[in-house]
C-alpha cells in the first residue's frame, strides 16, 4: 500500500512527536498528518490506523540526509521558516568527480523533494567544487521525479493560479515573497528537462486556471519557457520574467519583491509563432507593395512583379534544352548589373567551366568551347571584371551530392559572405532514389523554409519524368505533374516554369526557338499559363526574345549567322 493523498485543506504546521523537529509536522483538516523530516505519519480521525514512523510495507522507501535547517539569506535570501516549509537545509555530503572518485565531505545545500501524499521521494543536494564550480547530487526513490514543492498544493489548495520556475532557489523565493498562500513549484531537472517533466505531471498542471511559466531570463531559459508553453493547455498558459533580473532568487536577494510579483501580475499570453493580430502587422499591413528585385528579362519581371526574398523559383526541362544556360545568364545578369552578391552551386558541371560559361555571357564569347572564336585575353579580362565585382562564389564540385552538406554550404556562404541569390543545379542530383517521394519532400521543404530563414531567395532546376506521349527532347509540353516529386514541388515553390524545345526538328530555326512557359504563380496567379518565346544567338551567347514559331514548321530567316 501507498499513503493516501490528503484531500482536505492543509491547517498548518506541528511539532512532531517523533523527531521533535518544531514546526516540520504537517496537520490538515481530515485530521491526517504527516511530518517532512522523518516520515512519522498520522491517520485521518476517521481511520482507526496506527501511527508510524516507517513508511507503510509495499513502499519504496528513500533514507533522507538529515541536516540542519537554518536561514540561508546570503546563498538564497531565504529567512528560516522558508526554509523549513519548503525542505531546504545544510547536509554533509560527498559528490564524486568525473572520475568516479569521492570529493571530500562538506555541508551542502540540500532541497527535498517530496510525492503528492508527502512522503520523501529524494534530494537535489548542491556540492560546490571551487568558487565558480558546482555540481548536483540526487539520490532518491525509484519512479519519476516530482515537482518541487508540489506535495504543498493539495486538491484544497488554491486552482487559480500556479506558477512554474526553473530552478528550487527561485521558487522558495516565489513562496517567501507571497507568504506561501499561493502554489508555486519548479522543475527537478532545470528548463531543457521540463518537457519530460511537465508531461508526467500534466493532469496535475492543467487543473490550474492560469499557468505561468518563469524560467530564468536569458536566451536559453526564454526559449525553453516558450517550448513549455507549447505542451501546456491553449489559453490559460502565460510566460512570465522577473523584469530586471535573471531569476526570482537574484531579486530577492536584491530585495526586490516588487519584481518577483510583477512575474504574476505582468505575464504575457502564450501565443504559439506564426499567430498575428492586427496590431502586431499594421505597419506590414499599411506599406505599399513594392516590384521586386528583376529578372534578366523584362517580361519574366512583369509576370512575377520581380523577385522577392524569403521565395524559392523552380525550373524544369528536358536534357539539353538550355535550362542551365538560362541560368547562367540569370546569373550574369545578378552579379554584373544588380551588384547582388551570388552562390552558384552547379553539382553536374566543375566550377571551372562553370565560371568560363558565366564569363561567357558577359562578353559574349563561348569561353568553354574551343571555336577559335575568342582569344586568351578576352577570357582574362572578363575572369577579371567579374572578380573585381566581388558578387559571385561558386560552390559546386562537392565530394558527394548530399543535401545536408549543401544547405550547411548555403547557410555559411550567407552569413561569411553575405549572399542574396542562389543558384542550385540540380535539385535531383541530391535526391535519395531509394525513397525518391520522401526524399524530394524533404529537400524542397527545407530548401523553402531556408530561402524564408535567411531572407534570400533559391532558384533550383529539376529534372523531369518521361511524360505520356512527345517527349520533352522533341518539344513535349511540360507540366507540373512532369517535376520529379511534383506534389512537394508544387507546395513549396513560389514559382515554377518550363522549358520546352524540339531539339530533333529538321528546321534548324525550329531547333533554335525555346518556348518558356510559367507553370505556377503563388503570388498573384496571373501569370499561370503565360509563354514567351527565346532565341539563342550564337554570335552572342546570349538568349533573347523573340516571335514564336511560324505554325506548320514555316522556316523563317534568322538575324544571325549559323554555323552547322
Amino acid at each position: 500500500m501507498t499513503y493516501e493523498r490528503d484531500e482536505s485543506a492543509f491547517v498548518g504546521h506541528e511539532a512532531c512527536p517523533s523527531c521533535g523537529s518544531r514546526n516540520n509536522l504537517a496537520r490538515y483538516a481530515s485530521g491526517r498528518a504527516h511530518c517532512f523530516s522523518c516520515d512519522h505519519w498520522e491517520p485521518a480521525d476517521d481511520d482507526n490506523s496506527t501511527p508510524r514512523t516507517s513508511k507503510p510495507k509495499g513502499t519504496h522507501m528513500f533514507n533522507l540526509i538529515q541536516g540542519e535547517t537554518r536561514g540561508l539569506t546570503k546563498e538564497y535570501g531565504l529567512n528560516e521558516d522558508t526554509c523549513r516549509k519548503i525542505g531546504l537545509q545544510i547536509v554533509q555530503y560527498s559528490a564524486k568527480d568525473d572520475d568516479g572518485n569521492p570529493m571530500p565531505r562538506k555541508g551542502c545545500l540540500a532541497f527535498t523533494y517530496r510525492n503528492a501524499d508527502g512522503s520523501t521521494w529524494g534530494q537535489k543536494i548542491r556540492y560546490k567544487v571551487s568558487e565558480d564550480e558546482k555540481t548536483y547530487g540526487f539520490p532518491h526513490a525509484p519512479g519519476k521525479p516530482p515537482l518541487f514543492l508540489q506535495h504543498l498544493w493539495t486538491n484544497g489548495s488554491d486552482k487559480r493560479s500556479l506558477m512554474i520556475f526553473e530552478g528550487e532557489g527561485d521558487a522558495g523565493a516565489y513562496f517567501q515573497v507571497t507568504g506561501g498562500k499561493y502554489p508555486v513549484v519548479s522543475i527537478p531537472t532545470g528548463a531543457k528537462g521540463c518537457l519530460d517533466v511537465i508531461k508526467n505531471h500534466y493532469e496535475w498542471i492543467a487543473k490550474y486556471e492560469k499557468i505561468i511559466v518563469c524560467f530564468d531570463g536569458d536566451a536559453t531559459g526564454r526559449e525553453w519557457a516558450k517550448k513549455a508553453a507549447e505542451i501546456l493547455p491553449p489559453g490559460k498558459t502565460f510566460i512570465g520574467e522577473v523584469p530586471g533580473f535573471k531569476d526570482a532568487r537574484t531579486a530577492l536577494m536584491a530585495g526586490d519583491a516588487k519584481a518577483i510579483q510583477q512575474a504574476f501580475f505582468n505575464p504575457e499570453p502564450y501565443r504559439p509563432d506564426g499567430i498575428f493580430t492586427l496590431s502586431d502587422i499594421r505597419e506590414a499591413v499599411l506599406a505599399p507593395p513594392e516590384t521586386g528585385r528583376p529578372w534578366w528579362d523584362p517580361k519574366v519581371t512583369s509576370w512575377t512583379f520581380g523577385r522577392r526574398t524569403g521565395e524559392m523559383y523552380l525550373f524544369g526541362a528536358g536534357t539539353g534544352i538550355g535550362k542551365t544556360d538560362w541560368f547562367t545568364q540569370s546569373i550574369a545578369f545578378d552579379v554584373l548589373e544588380l551588384q547582388v552578391m551570388t552562390a552558384v552551386i552547379y553539382l553536374e558541371q566543375p566550377p571551372a567551366e562553370t565560371g568560363k560559361r558565366i564569363a561567357g555571357k558577359v562578353a559574349g564569347k563561348a569561353f568553354h568551347v574551343p571555336d577559335g572564336s575568342w582569344d586568351q585575353a578576352e577570357l582574362i579580362d572578363t575572369i577579371d571584371r567579374l572578380e573585381a565585382t566581388g558578387k559571385l562564389l561558386l560552390g559546386g564540385n562537392f565530394s558527394s551530392a548530399d543535401w545536408d552538406v549543401v544547405k550547411e554550404r548555403i547557410r555559411y556562404m550567407v552569413h561569411a559572405h553575405g549572399v542574396q541569390h542562389v543558384y542550385l543545379d540540380h535539385f535531383t542530383a541530391l535526391v535519395d532514389s531509394s525513397d525518391e517521394t520522401a526524399s524530394v519532400t524533404k529537400i524542397v521543404k527545407e530548401a523553402a523554409l531556408l530561402a524564408q530563414e535567411l531572407s534570400i531567395i533559391i532558384h533550383g532546376i529539376s529534372h523531369l519524368s518521361t511524360p505520356e506521349g512527345k517527349s520533352h527532347e522533341e518539344g513535349g509540353r511540360v507540366m507540373v505533374k512532369h517535376f520529379r516529386g511534383s506534389r512537394a514541388l508544387g507546395y513549396w515553390a513560389h514559382y515554377m516554369f518550363g522549358l520546352e524545345r524540339n531539339t530533333q526538328a529538321e528546321d534548324p530555326q525550329e531547333r533554335n526557338v525555346t518556348t518558356f512557359r510559367c507553370l505556377k504563380d503563388r503570388y498573384t496567379g496571373r501569370a499561370n499559363g503565360n509563354t514567351m518565346f527565346l532565341r539563342y544567338d550564337q554570335s552572342t551567347c546570349q538568349l533573347t526574345e523573340c516571335d514564336a514559331p511560324a505554325p506548320g514548321g514555316h522556316k523563317f530567316e534568322p538575324d544571325f549567322p549559323l554555323d552547322l
